[in-house]
């Protein structure tokens, strides 16, 4: 499991949110949070509203999982209860909270309703053999920008919908899907426009080093100006896959739930890229999807370091 320095995910709202508590990610959890041991808690703040704290508990229940939850129904978090119900109370269908850690271990609730149309964004962005400055002059990653901002953000939608979204909306964008690398290999990238190459990776994170090979390969074979691979951030990640569980329990039959983890996020591959960086000739850019209310959320761009 892939630990972070500071926690951020977002948690689909249900009744409980408002009531005890919620419960981490596996996907998004610490080192700081995997020494909490089962049965003990740890204390936090929390802050919410204007800022405003509130000391509450990170628990990890004894159970088999040892699952890591938020805990505030005691007393003296009334406030943020009476806060989240405030919010969420009427708009509990297909809301999120977003819950970021500012500091080890005080995190910031921040509402996102459904009825202020959050939509698919682009977080951040990892640079390779290209500087922000010289980014600007393809233009064809705005254009990726944009289309991804068309994208609503729907509970009910799978990763696969997220997929067939953004394919839409960047084929509308006269970009030309399923584009093969090497005639012989039969390999395809998912775009291409311009000599911009890109892979949409929703799926499962052990494949994902195949986009590299791709653009590699187009790279030799088919002159590419630059490969850019796009995938949800932990924060997304997470997120789809517990709306996946939750689907599946809802419809599972017997006794067989399926699994659903492993999916490819923005902070592996960006971890990953500068041992990585070494093999690649051509500029690379790395981009992490995320979910916003907020249409003018601005992109935060960095470039990696090769090691």
């Amino acid at each position: 499991m892939q630990l972070l320095d500071n926690v951020k995910f977002l948690h689909p709202v249900g009744a409980s949110t408002f009531k005890y508590g919620i419960t981490i990610p596996v996907e998004a959890q610490t080192e700081r949070m995997s020494a909490i041991e089962k049965g003990s808690k740890k204390p936090v703040t929390i802050l919410f509203g204007d800022e405003e704290p509130v000391i509450a508990v990170i628990r990890r229940l004894n159970n088999k999982p040892g699952h890591l939850q938020f805990r505030y129904e005691n007393k003296g978090q009334e406030r943020l209860r009476q806060f989240l119900l405030g919010i969420f109370g009427s708009h509990t269908d297909g809301s999120l909270l977003e819950v970021v850690e500012v500091s080890p271990f005080t995190f910031l609730f921040k509402p996102i309703l459904n009825n202020s149309s959050p939509s698919l964004y682009i977080n951040d962005m990892l640079l390779h053999r290209l500087d922000p400055q010289t980014m600007k002059d393809y233009v064809e990653i705005e254009m990726i920008k944009k289309s991804i901002a068309q994208v609503k953000y729907d509970a009910r939608l799978t990763q696969s919908d997220y997929n067939r979204r953004i394919n839409e909306n960047l084929v509308k964008q006269g970009w030309n899907c399923e584009q093969r690398v090497v005639d012989e290999l039969g390999l395809r990238c998912d775009f291409e426009k311009n000599g911009i190459w890109v892979e949409v990776e929703f799926g499962n994170a052990r494949s994902y080093y195949q986009d590299y090979v791709k653009f590699m390969l187009a790279k030799k074979y088919r002159d590419a100006r630059l490969g850019l691979l796009l995938c949800p951030t932990i924060a997304l990640a997470s997120l789809l896959c517990e709306l996946g569980r939750q689907r599946a329990h809802e419809n599972v039959i017997g006794e067989r739930v399926p699994v659903y983890s492993g999916m490819m996020n923005y902070e592996k591959a960006a971890r990953e890229l500068p041992f990585l960086g070494f093999m690649f000739q051509m500029p690379m850019v790395v981009a992490g999807v995320g979910v916003s209310a907020d249409s003018m959320f601005g992109t935060h761009v960095r470039q990696a370091k090769p090691l």
